[in-house]
């Protein structure tokens, strides 16, 4: 099944909004600190990748990650969001930078066409226990040691980042580990999780209270499943992606049909094992404007004017990194690379040769 470009947010947009409503294990509710734990990356000692295989970096014995590059000249990592989506091509906004750039794009561990460690968990395992596997395996702390083992296998002593949405996050969190790693930061629409939880505004509420009325039943009976985290571990990863794709038709009817343009994604390539394994590494409760103090790197932030997020969560990230300017393109909404690719290399390219 192949569903449009739109469907490139409906892992961040469900994503949030689970994060915004009580549900869930008693043990999770319980449980008010993330697993992620930031400054503990850095301590690992299994950062050194295995190599390169064709179209694959080789990040750990067991787990590689697609990859495709477009232009040539100095090395841009783009680390996408969701969490659990894959960019399947190329960005026209960056595009227009291939004559200086070259722009490597990756699919998340657990994400698209990578390797994805799970299907089913075991039947025997205790809740607790399928939660620290797959937080382990697949959460933040794994993904930032992953964009480290990347650098190494580009075989730059600085990395440029670009990421988008969530991938903003994981953008800031890395360059808060490895400051010595980064050289230039830039994060498009970074997403609402700096601060959890967020003061701006609860996503699932604010779907419901647009819908219109003829909808709420349904619409409560799907969130009430999703939200049912003590079951999530009898699923296997295809009934989680088509679980997650029909939260869509409701966000649509709510906030109006305006995601365009991001190039359509396969279900089957849903990281939807992945996008649950980031929500118990972001716990119920933190605050990690502080860990951005850290940050070295000259850092651009780029708001889209129409995106579903308010500005105010891009000045979240702007007030916490030092060097940071914003700018908004007036006319994008969440996917500027892909909608607005001229307006984002007048901004992109003064920023990198500077």
């Amino acid at each position: 099944m192949r569903v449009s470009g739109k469907t490139m947010l409906l892992s961040l947009v469900v994503f949030v909004g689970l994060l915004f409503v009580a549900g869930g294990s008693a043990i999770w509710w319980m449980m008010q600190q993330p697993m992620f734990k930031p400054g503990t990356v850095t301590q690992r000692e299994d950062l050194k990748p295995v190599g390169i295989n064709g179209d694959y970096w080789q990040v750990t014995p067991d787990v590689k990650l697609k990859t495709f590059s477009t232009g040539d000249g100095r090395n841009i990592l783009f680390i996408h969001g969701g969490p659990g989506i894959p960019t399947m091509e190329s960005a026209p906004g960056f595009d227009l930078l291939s004559d200086e750039y070259r722009i490597n794009y990756y699919d998340q561990r657990g994400v698209g066409r990578s390797t994805r460690p799970f299907d089913r968990f075991p039947a025997d395992n205790s809740t607790w226990t399928n939660i620290q596997l797959l937080e382990s395996t697949l959460g933040i702390g794994q993904q930032l040691a992953d964009i480290e083992r990347i650098r190494q296998l580009l075989g730059d002593d600085k990395l440029i980042l670009i990421g988008h949405s969530f991938g903003g996050l994981l953008a800031s969190l890395y360059a808060a580990e490895f400051p010595d790693h980064v050289e230039k930061l830039v994060l498009l629409n970074p997403a609402d999780l700096l601060v959890f939880p967020s003061d701006d505004y609860d996503m699932f509420a604010n779907i419901r209270e647009r819908l219109p009325e003829r909808d709420h039943k349904a619409y409560d009976k799907w969130l009430r499943r999703y939200l049912d985290l003590a079951q999530i571990f009898k699923e296997d990863e295809a009934s989680l992606q088509k679980l997650d794709t029909e939260f869509l038709p409701y966000f649509v009817e709510a906030t109006g049909d305006t995601i365009i343009g991001a190039p359509p994604v396969p279900q089957e390539l849903f990281g939807s094992w992945s996008t649950r394994a980031q929500f118990f590494g972001l716990g119920k409760r933190h605050d990690w404007t502080s860990n951005m103090s850290t940050i070295t790197a000259d850092t651009l932030i780029i708001h889209g004017g129409k995106d579903f997020q308010p500005i105010a969560v891009s000045e979240t990230y702007l007030e916490a990194i030092p060097n940071a300017k914003l700018e908004e393109i007036p006319n994008a909404a969440h996917f500027p690379h892909f909608n607005n690719p001229e307006e984002l290399a007048e901004q992109l390219r003064p920023f990198l040769n500077n």
